[in-house]
């Protein structure tokens, strides 16, 4: 379970994720994930009754890297976003099996920046590699773009292999999404 606490919360009593995590933190074949905004600088509060009790029952706490709506990701398929981005008071979106939601469990689970392996520049995209970025975040299909493009299928799909595996992308589309956040198109 992965569990999103953006910065916005005041009180954790009874809310139904920090519940839910508790119960499952004491299960030894579940892992439970807390994700809380960084501290600010100069900045250290006490962690509140909830949270040290989480950690108690083997919860791990992890900073996010940016802001978080509240949400809890279960199975790493079911997304459960508070509606108000703060609590369940206003109720839920709940969705499963939601394409993104590999996106969202990969922008929690992936190491900082500064810990990650560094992913070539963009500068060192050659033009064609660029151009088949381009066709992956328009999601053209692999015989239309090897096509415009004046490629084997083989090359192209070879091409897009190789381009997901740099981005580590689970998807066509998450790879077209990621090469356009890191501004390689």
């Amino acid at each position: 379970m992965l569990l999103a606490l953006p910065e916005t919360v005041r009180t954790l009593d009874e809310q139904v994720d920090v519940v839910a995590a508790s119960s499952a933190g004491g299960d030894p074949d579940v892992s439970v994930r807390v994700y809380l905004p960084p501290p600010e600088a100069g900045r250290r509060e006490r962690p509140s009754p909830h949270l040290a009790a989480l950690a108690k029952d083997g919860v791990e706490f992890h900073s996010s890297r940016g802001r978080l709506p509240r949400l809890a990701i279960v199975d790493r398929d079911l997304v459960i976003m508070a509606r108000n981005k703060a609590d369940y008071g206003d109720g839920a979106l709940i969705g499963c099996g939601l394409p993104f939601t590999s996106m969202l469990v990969s922008s929690l689970t992936s190491p900082e920046p500064d810990d990650a392996a560094d992913p070539p520049d963009s500068g060192e995209l050659t033009p064609l590699c660029r151009e088949v970025l381009r066709q992956l975040s328009r999601g053209v299909k692999d015989e239309v773009a090897a096509r415009e493009l004046g490629m084997a299928l083989r090359t192209y799909r070879r091409t897009v292999a190789r381009l997901m595996e740099v981005l580590q992308a689970g998807s066509r589309f998450q790879a077209g999404y990621l090469a356009a956040q890191r501004n390689w198109l």
